[in-house]
């Protein structure tokens, strides 16, 4: 018996040997991180921005996999699913963590199945048209959209995201009747934007800085930085406020030393001269969450869109 048990003491002692050896090579291949929408919009724009940092703190190689569909509730579905191991990551936004499975049942997840590395930014969102459109400011785009019932119509990606319900909410405001065009993801609707087919649509400064997009109004309290001449919500008197705020997660159950790797990886990696370069040149500087307070405040707006949702009677039916 005695020899038995040293047997299996020996056995046991070697197992865990292995799985902290294993663990400490941590990446051995390429980690996938996944973006809930397709290219050209704002999450994928800041996921491509922190990849390659990413991948030198953590000494191997990040590969970006744009998975859109039903307003990021797809990409988000598949990472849930998928092995908490550490090669499957996303770079997830609010809409699909959080204001999709507050507004359907059928996501298959909600933001308590997910192992929350790091928030990397919020920030608020402008509404855009094109560089060419006759709208100079904010005043003369409600203005055209009460003298033209029925002819707003403006864009987003995916019904219930962050940016459909900030249109919502101005237009409602506003007293216009107007008509939302959902896409995939931002890059599908600049195209329409630029072609006319779309008055406008709300997104983030990254986006405009990116397409070369028209910004008229912040839904924010103060002037974005590179954006100092477009007026604030606050400034206007409008009750519309939205921003679009990210991080990395992970499906739900990572081994903790794995899970320390990426969350330092985040922290260097956000820290580093050439991410802020990057992020700053895109209007988006470095908004830092650690792991647990991107998980809480992830919590919080979660139970602040189910309201939103109810309000507004965008459950899906």
């Amino acid at each position: 018996m005695t020899r038995l048990l040293r047997a299996t003491g020996a056995a046991l002692l070697v197992a865990c040997a292995t799985v902290a050896s294993a663990q400490s090579k941590f990446p051995e291949r390429p980690i996938s991180m996944v973006v809930p929408f397709g290219p050209g919009g704002t999450t994928d724009i800041m996921a491509r921005i922190l990849a390659d940092e990413f991948a030198k703190q953590l000494g191997g190689s990040v590969v970006v996999v744009n998975t859109a569909g039903a307003g990021g509730a797809i990409g988000m579905a598949n990472v849930a699913r998928a092995a908490p191991d550490g090669y499957t990551i996303s770079m997830t936004t609010v809409g699909p963590l959080t204001i999709q499975p507050a507004r359907r049942s059928n996501t298959g997840y909600d933001p308590s199945q997910f192992d929350y590395l790091c928030g990397t930014y919020d920030v608020p969102l402008l509404t855009m048209v094109a560089a060419t459109s006759p709208h100079k400011t904010y005043a003369e785009l409600v203005a055209w959209a009460k003298a033209n019932p029925g002819k707003m119509n403006y864009g987003s990606s995916g019904v219930g995201t962050a940016l459909h319900i900030a249109g919502i909410q101005q237009w409602k405001h506003h007293g216009v009747e107007a008509l939302h065009v959902p896409y995939k993801s931002t890059g599908e609707m600049v195209g329409p934007l630029k072609g006319g087919e779309i008055v406008m649509f709300n997104e983030t400064p990254p986006v405009a800085t990116q397409h070369q997009l028209r910004a008229l109004i912040a839904f924010a309290d103060q002037r974005v930085a590179g954006f100092e001449a477009v007026p604030t919500a606050k400034e206007l008197g409008i009750p519309v406020r939205g921003s679009v705020w990210g991080g990395l997660v992970a499906p739900k159950g990572l081994p903790a030393d794995v899970r320390s790797k990426l969350e330092a990886a985040c922290k260097a990696a956000t820290a580093t001269t050439t991410y802020a370069d990057r992020a700053n040149k895109a209007n988006s500087p470095l908004v830092w969450r650690t792991g647990e307070e991107f998980r809480r405040f992830a919590s919080d707006e979660f139970d602040r869109y189910r309201k939103v949702v109810a309000e507004n009677g965008l459950q899906e039916k």
